[in-house]
């Protein structure tokens, strides 16, 4: 999971308690508070995070600062000039009241229970904090993991490009026979806390239809409640034993899903339902199914048997990850709000790619941070 990210040497030895506690700083005195825990070890943990994906250069030397302060941790020093400054400094870590030790301690307690996910107040029981640290310390998380979403995209496209450089599929007949291992994208919709008929005062949603009418109220109950948009729609991307990628989108139109798509290459193997009609123009390699076919011996049986997979194509992969994502929502937060949906959904994605390209290969980006 964590590759192989340059660590400190932390000793084996467990630091021993002092005896006076109020000789100690108020991190120390939180640190001892988990003598269960290996402190420095996820210490060593955030400061090579730090060091790979926001590297600090000195003004002076211009130069990379590694060195350190050991009674300030998060101070960062030039070796050449002594020039000290922040190193969590224009960081998800800016300004940080806790020791370093809590963020990657976190980070990897989501990683190892996704699917599942930790809300705010789960981080509040589990470290002893104020519910305001606690929703502190899940944006911090949330922004770290978002910043993570370029570099999800990257590999998936380089991984696309080099297996499905030249494929063409042809358009009619069973296509697995050209899928072999290539990665294949399989596309679906879907609503996140839809808005249920008493939410909606038990009115007639006229103005919308399908899953946007269970996520928009309408005009007269928005109007007296002060908020119009309830539930969140969610366009998820899935690669079957790959990555995930999420967005939250106001519409299901093309106007709203295209732009999410755009990183794709040319000749990516698509699959979606029969939502997304449009998207044969732009991609040659795009394949539907009807969700809705009926069955031709309307006698026997009322929908048809392939109305879920035909000819190798199927959108199974997205509609399981949909699942697991509502499950685990409303299992987890019980409620998100559209405004937060795109961190939380990208925060989500971002778990399961660590999983799969681990955390060295998606913290490689070096930018200078002065």
């Amino acid at each position: 999971m964590l590759g192989d990210l340059e660590l400190e040497k932390v000793p084996v030895a467990r630091r021993k308690e002092r005896s006076n506690t109020k000789s100690l700083s108020a991190k120390d005195q939180f640190t001892a508070r988990f003598p269960h825990v290996n402190t420095e070890f996820f210490a060593a943990v955030t400061r090579s995070i730090l060091k790979r994906m926001y590297p600090c250069f000195c003004p002076v030397c211009e130069k990379e600062m590694e060195g350190g302060v050991s009674t300030r941790e998060n101070v960062i020093r030039c070796l050449r000039c002594n020039y000290q400054t922040s190193r969590t400094a224009y960081t998800p870590l800016h300004h940080l009241k806790v020791p370093m030790w809590v963020f990657s301690y976190l980070l990897i307690e989501e990683v190892q229970r996704f699917p599942q996910v930790m809300s705010a107040e789960e981080i509040r029981r589990k470290l002893g904090v104020s519910k305001s640290t606690s929703t502190l310390l899940k944006r911090r998380l949330q922004l770290f993991l978002c910043s993570l979403q370029p570099r999800i995209r990257e590999l998936l496209a380089d991984e696309i490009n080099k297996t499905c450089g030249n494929l063409e599929l042809p358009e009619t007949g069973d296509i697995r026979p050209f899928l072999g291992a290539r990665p294949v994208v399989s596309i679906d919709g879907h609503a996140l806390f839809s808005a249920s008929a008493r939410a909606n005062g038990g009115r007639a949603r006229w103005k919308h239809s399908g899953q946007t009418s269970s996520v928009y109220l309408t005009d007269e109950v928005a109007e007296e409640k002060g908020k119009y948009q309830i539930g969140t729609l969610c366009v998820t991307m899935a690669v079957k034993g790959g990555p995930i990628l999420l967005e939250s989108v106001p519409t299901f139109k093309q106007k709203h899903v295209q732009p999410v798509m755009d990183f794709l290459p040319e000749r990516s193997v698509i699959m979606t339902d029969d939502g997304f009609p449009w998207l044969s123009r732009y991609r040659r390699n795009h394949r539907s199914v009807n969700h809705s076919a009926r069955a031709k011996d309307k006698k026997r049986n009322r929908w048809a048997r392939n109305r879920w997979s035909r000819d190798g194509v199927h959108n199974n992969t997205a509609e399981a990850t949909g699942r697991l994502i509502k499950y685990n929502f409303v299992a987890g937060y019980s409620y998100t709000s559209p405004e937060m949906s795109r961190m939380y959904l990208q925060e989500y994605s971002s778990l399961k790619a660590i999983r799969i390209y681990s955390l060295t290969g998606l913290v490689n980006v070096r930018r200078r941070v002065f």
